[in-house]
């Protein structure tokens, strides 16, 4: 879907008794999905490209929205092989019902991991030993945790690998060399 069918679809699920048209989008299966994605997730006619929409229902669905990731897209840690010229990032939209609240009803920021993560750099402006400038820290702190609970290394190259799939590789690359910077 492109952006404007995005946030038409948007406005669909937060406000179902306004008739709001459909828009463009066109739902695929999950082969159809990436076989979109390998192809390079370039956008169509109509600057439509992949968004994986998740929705949750209830706190259950949201205890386990990062496991239900995980079952449409398995490599979103590894650096992505099928971005080419003119690729569009994978959008990841988790469509929440209004009355689902996130982790105890508090912002992630207020987590007790990242507010570590967040202390550390505080002190050093570092995280997990890498040098992170400021206005990149909070994108690091969720990629981080997520590698840890992934069991994976936590390196600059791992952590851009990772971010890789939702940037520019121009905005990939000028991460990957902030967090190389000693």
């Amino acid at each position: 879907m492109s952006a404007d069918d995005l946030e038409r679809e948007l406005k669909r699920w937060r406000q179902p008794d306004d008739d709001v048209p459909p828009s463009a989008a066109e739902p695929l299966t999950v082969d159809q999905a990436l076989a979109y994605r390998n192809a390079g997730n370039l956008p169509d006619e109509r600057g439509r490209s992949l968004r994986l929409v998740l929705h949750v229902n209830d706190a259950a669905e949201l205890s386990y929205l990062q496991e239900k990731r995980l079952t449409f897209e398995p490599d979103f840690h590894d650096a992505p092989a099928w971005r080419r010229e003119g690729s569009k990032p994978v959008n990841v939209v988790p469509l929440r019902r209004a009355d689902v609240s996130g982790a105890a009803g508090r912002p992630w920021w207020e987590d007790p991991d990242v507010a570590e993560l967040e202390r550390t750099w505080a002190e050093s402006g570092t995280v997990a030993g890498m040098p992170v400038p400021g206005e990149y820290r909070s994108f690091v702190y969720k990629t981080v945790l997520s590698l840890r609970a992934a069991g994976r290394d936590v390196t600059p190259d791992a952590v851009a690998d990772s971010i890789a799939r939702w940037l520019s590789p121009k905005e990939t690359e000028q991460i990957r060399s902030a967090l190389k910077q000693s």
